[in-house]
């Protein structure tokens, strides 16, 4: 695969996204293409993983919430690489949020609580976990 400069023109065979004239061409949306896979939250991209534990991306678009499942799941970390986003935590009848400070990891306990990201803009986080 060659590598391209984005500030070179297109050769004269290449498709250029977005060209003029279309309209729905959205240019956030580059931020959850390849390698990220869609979610209905935005992408997730799975940068690590061996026998022993799971590294991810993801990319949260804004307004967006996300469940933070434990299930099947154990030592699992978020941290907040970019933009502002709110950590729920749910436990009975109590609720708990906390914005989320870039670059703090994050431990997210396993049991009987429930977790859940907001993003208020758009997010970028890192996960790691481990499998049970």
């Amino acid at each position: 695969m060659e590598h391209k400069d984005r500030a070179e023109a297109p050769e004269d065979d290449e498709q250029v996204d977005g060209a003029a004239g279309d309209v729905s061409a959205d240019p956030r949306d580059e931020d959850y293409g390849p390698p990220f896979e869609a979610r209905s939250f935005g992408g997730e991209f799975v940068w690590a993983q061996a026998p022993g534990f799971t590294a991810k991306v993801l990319r949260v678009r804004a307004g967006q919430t996300v469940a933070i499942s434990t299930r099947g799941r154990r030592d699992m970390v978020v941290m907040l690489t970019g933009g502002r986003a709110l950590l729920e935590t749910r436990s009975d009848s109590n609720v708990d949020r906390v914005e989320l400070l870039p670059a703090t990891p994050v431990a997210i306990l396993e049991g009987e609580q429930a977790y859940r990201l907001v993003a208020v803009t758009d997010v970028e986080l890192f996960t790691i976990y481990a499998p049970r």
